[in-house]
């Protein structure tokens, strides 16, 4: 089954920094209560929400093992999930108090409207019942996060659209930055074991579909409902794969990698874009540049509030 409900969060925050919060560890938190913002409490059943979806997120695309797994700084994967969960929570509550005070809002049927979208996506109404029965979700608090992803996406647009950032400002952008700005698009097939991705190769060299075979075959849910599309990937950015950006760096547009080993297991990859030059990366520099100008907005948001987190990450 596959994480539309997280990946409509991620997509929906991808453009908003997330910041680091500071744990009040020596007052005593408000029963139920894991952070207040600008007096709006966020109560712990919301955080337990939201945490149950990205655990499960990390948990099937790199395997519950790894949430244990202990980092340099002496945190496990899971401690670091709960404070990206608290972290957007703050996020999303900062900017959905600014897009009250500026009158932002959806209607009902703008809400109706992208359910039926998700609901199609995952194949139907059946689907979607399994969908939220896996997550845990009740129908209530799917709805409400669907509205509050929209009026995210309306403020960041609308704040976007009011911008002016001309074509030299965004060349300049590209002279100074060039040897970063590169744009890949590449899709994978992941099977756990090196004798299974063997296989699905020979099968590929036979003639095989690409898309089909990750529809078919891939552990990774998410991307084989997409025929294994992995989306824009900026290199350097791909945190935890650090192997399949650089075997797509290698690779030629079209073509498929040998077999990629990670944590997750052996991916199959294929280079299907590259973007590398002003012509090609110009509306994404532009992008870019407006959206930089949007996540300093919401730091600036984030240093006016008064935010306060009574997080125990240990609990």
């Amino acid at each position: 089954m596959t994480n539309l409900y997280a990946r409509t969060r991620f997509l929906t925050l991808s453009l908003i920094i997330l910041l680091v919060v500071s744990l009040v560890g020596c007052q005593k938190a408000p029963e139920g209560v894991v952070a207040i913002v600008n007096g709006e409490e966020i109560r712990e059943e919301d955080f337990d929400a939201e945490f149950e979806i990205y655990r499960e997120t990390y948990s099937r695309e790199l395997g519950e093992d790894a949430l244990s797994q202990v980092g340099e700084d002496g945190t496990s994967l899971e401690d670091q999930i709960k404070l990206i969960t608290i972290d957007t929570l703050i996020v999303e509550r900062l900017i959905l108090q600014d897009a009250n005070e500026k009158g932002i809002a959806v209607t009902d049927q703008d809400v109706d409207e992208r359910i039926e979208e998700l609901t199609e996506a995952l194949g139907g109404e059946e689907e979607l019942d399994k969908f939220l029965e896996d997550y845990s979700l009740n129908r209530d608090f799917f709805t409400d996060h669907i509205r509050r992803a929209l009026i995210l996406e309306r403020h960041n647009q609308e704040y976007i659209d009011g911008l002016d950032i001309n074509k030299d400002e965004a060349r300049e952008f590209f002279e100074t930055n060039k040897e970063n700005l590169i744009v890949l698009r590449g899709s994978h097939i992941l099977l756990k074991t090196e004798e299974d991705a063997r296989k699905i190769l020979e099968r590929l060299e036979d003639g095989e579909k690409f898309e089909d075979l990750a529809i078919e075959e891939s552990e990774d849910s998410v991307s084989a409902l997409d025929g294994g599309d992995l989306g824009y990937i900026i290199p350097g950015s791909y945190t935890g794969f650090e192997e399949i950006e650089d075997a797509l760096l290698e690779l030629e547009v079209g073509s498929i990698s040998d077999l990629v080993e990670t944590e997750a297991g052996f991916h199959i990859v294929r280079l299907d874009e590259r973007k590398d030059t002003f012509e090609e990366l110009e509306e994404d520099i532009l992008e870019l540049l407006k959206n930089q100008k949007y996540r300093s907005f919401v730091e600036d948001l984030r240093d006016d509030g008064k935010i306060k987190v009574y997080l125990d990450i240990n609990k």
